[in-house]
């Protein structure tokens, strides 16, 4: 199964979050856990990274490593994250990751 990489990228989205209500925080948490639960269901999510703001670019603010059946399924489950998302296949060249 191919594995992609989907960057979560919208330009301000740290003042986005400020200036959100509870309510809409709930909201955008939801709609991420909502993608993690339907990625489980279609293959793997490896990893969810979140970049704290200061972190260049500073509209890069979270990345998941997925392991989905096709690029068009990635596209399709990527709708609903509540940011805009860049995705890209990335190959396991097998080098083991050691802490």
């Amino acid at each position: 199964m191919p594995k992609f990489l989907i960057l979560m990228t919208e330009a301000g989205h740290d003042a986005r979050w400020a200036a959100a209500d509870s309510a809409a925080q709930d909201k955008i948490l939801t709609a991420m856990g909502t993608f993690a639960t339907a990625v489980r269901t279609h293959g793997t999510l490896h990893a969810v990274l979140p970049l704290i703001p200061a972190v260049p670019p500073n509209d890069l603010h979270g990345v998941y490593l997925v392991d989905l059946p096709d690029l068009t399924t990635t596209t399709n489950l990527t709708e609903l994250l509540p940011y805009p998302c860049e995705i890209r296949e990335v190959m396991d060249v097998g080098i083991p990751i050691t802490a």
